[in-house]
């Protein structure tokens, strides 16, 4: 699952791997877990270079068969680690506008985003968009959707590229 921060990966993914009867990781949470600390204490007292090098290190830990996984929205400027991703599995990018990502990012400046100690969240959305669009294996909109359509088109699609 790739796209923004607030996009829904977490809570789509989920959901999908429930579907597959695969694992779930969130990325962000596997790296709080394994550093016992906050993506953002992590920026706050290495920057976020060391945050990459972290989401790097973290995901090639991963086995990534039968498993849905939600990686920070900061994986897209790795191409090393999207050219991996792609060789190992399914990329689906949630296509999320952005007036609803910043709507449910009301704690964008403390959440650990890459890129936003020098350009605003639009920056980087606008930054961000073509370049999950381009690694993107399945890419959906949620907007005006329920959760279970988003998945059943996700699932109709994946089981056509298999």
């Amino acid at each position: 699952m790739i796209g923004m921060a607030g996009a829904g990966k977490s809570t789509i993914g989920l959901k999908l791997a429930r579907a597959l009867k695969y694992s779930f990781i969130d990325l962000d949470e596997y790296i709080q877990e394994k550093e016992h600390r906050t993506l953002q204490q992590i920026i706050d007292t290495e920057g976020e270079e060391a945050l990459l090098r972290l989401e790097k290190q973290r995901l090639y830990e991963i086995d990534l068969k039968h498993v849905v996984i939600a990686p920070g929205g900061s994986i897209i400027y790795s191409p090393e680690l999207m050219k991996y991703i792609k060789q190992h599995s399914v990329l689906v990018y949630i296509d999320e506008t952005y007036k609803r990502i910043e709507k449910r990012l009301n704690n964008a400046l403390t959440r650990g985003i890459v890129g936003l100690k020098g350009k605003t969240l639009r920056e980087i959305y606008e930054e961000r968009r073509p370049l999950y669009a381009g690694y993107a294996d399945i890419t959906v909109a949620p907007k005006g959707r329920a959760q279970k359509q988003v998945i059943e088109e996700i699932l109709n699609h994946y089981f056509d590229l298999r």
